[in-house]
């Protein structure tokens, strides 16, 4: 028999390799339900009684809340939680969205409406319930009852009636505490992320002029001569990427796709996939429709870009990150709003920015902004890692 039909995940822990099949319930059976009620966004106050609204589990998400960073004044008959109840949004815009779930650690804390609240019980693990109900099987299933087209709902009766699938206690709690060290991994880097990302535009507001100004606040040394405006179309020759089908390119670079496809989207900086040839040789880009619209991007060695990318050359050597970050703080100003956002090619070449005179300096800041964007690509691909271990063993760990 196939521990499918066994109840026995691919992976356990080696102490409970030998251990029994996993049981299967539906949740209605071993535990109680409640649902939260009242308040909106609009009840916030700066200090109050913390509480959570639903809205939570879609802009912040996590698997274990143990802080609360927003509060209301309670009125009478709110829900308020014991701690380690488990919270699932009873709406929310997709099927897929509304089938994750989160502990609320703390008790004292107000559950407002549209949250189903799962109570505590004896033979289930909090964060072991959260993670196997937002994941796998159960998900899939939770997603399934979801029900609605502009707005999905899920009660608390859809709830009772998923089949749950879990071991005994120990068993789930080594899980939830494998999981939960993962994420504080992730937590950790994101934060360091952050306050890299926050240092990062401290400082490009230090060395580039504020627009309209000649000179930035802070100089290197050795660099006192005042900078000096130029139009885009004095420093670049402006053009476009072409057209590229997706199936033409590879997820993984190798041997014969070898050079970055770089499009509009903001994941993976741009980074669309790999192809076997080139269009340009060390450039800027610039989105030129859709939402990202006038977002610059420094392009290093050869590479293709889509048609949606404008692309700037230069032979006198303003194709640097000094200047391809002096004009991404200007360039969102000249988007088009009307209809689909747009920055061509005409109102690129009219945009005019400050830059330094001596391509020295220009060179030493574009060298102090790439080592900050090496570091920050670094973490982000250490999070990256964390996210797909984080993936795999939920994959491997849970029937």
């Amino acid at each position: 028999m196939s521990n499918k039909h066994k109840l026995i995940p691919k992976r356990r822990f080696k102490e409970f390799a030998n251990a029994d099949a996993w049981e299967q319930r539906k949740l209605g059976d071993i535990t109680t339900f409640n649902k939260g009620k009242g308040y909106s966004k609009k009840d916030l106050v700066d200090n109050g009684r913390p509480i959570i609204l639903y809205g939570r589990l879609y802009t912040d998400y996590q698997t274990l809340i143990t802080k609360v960073d927003t509060f209301v004044a309670e009125v009478e008959n709110s829900v308020i939680s014991e701690g380690w109840e488990v919270i699932v949004p009873a709406s929310g815009e997709s099927a897929e969205d509304i089938s994750r779930a989160s502990v609320v650690a703390e008790s004292g804390i107000i559950l407002g409406g549209d949250l189903n609240i799962i109570n505590k019980c004896s033979l289930l693990n909090p964060v072991f319930l959260a993670l196997t109900i937002s994941n796998g099987n159960q998900q899939k299933e939770m997603s399934k009852r979801a029900q609605g087209k502009s707005v999905v709902h899920l009660h608390n009766s859809d709830l009772k009636d998923i089949n749950l699938v879990f071991p005994e206690i120990k068993e789930q709690l080594l899980i939830g505490e494998y999981f939960e060290k993962i994420d504080n991994l992730i937590t950790l880097h994101q934060r360091k992320l952050y306050k890299l990302k926050i240092l990062k535009s401290a400082y490009l507001s230090e060395i580039i002029p504020v627009e309209g100004e000649l000179n930035p606040k802070r100089r290197f040394p050795g660099f006192a001569e005042d900078w000096e405006k130029k139009k885009v179309s004095d420093m670049f020759k402006v053009t476009r990427g072409q057209v590229l089908s997706m199936s033409l390119t590879s997820r993984i670079q190798d041997k014969t796709n070898k050079y970055p496809v770089y499009s509009s989207q903001t994941k993976d900086d741009g980074l669309m996939g790999y192809y076997s040839e080139y269009l340009f040789d060390t450039a800027i880009t610039w989105t030129t429709d859709g939402a990202n619209a006038g977002t610059v991007n420094y392009r290093k060695g050869k590479f293709f870009s889509t048609n949606v990318n404008g692309v700037l050359l230069s032979n006198d050597g303003y194709c640097n990150k000094a200047v391809s970050e002096i004009l991404n703080l200007v360039a969102y100003k000249y988007v088009s709003k009307v209809g689909n956002p747009k920055l061509m090619n005409n109102v690129m070449e009219e945009i005019i920015i400050s830059v330094p005179r001596d391509k020295n300096e220009m060179n030493i800041i574009s060298d102090f902004l790439i080592a900050f964007d090496e570091k920050i690509s670094f973490l982000q691909k250490k999070i990256n890692k964390l996210e797909d271990l984080k993936k795999s063993y939920l994959n491997e760990m849970f029937v």
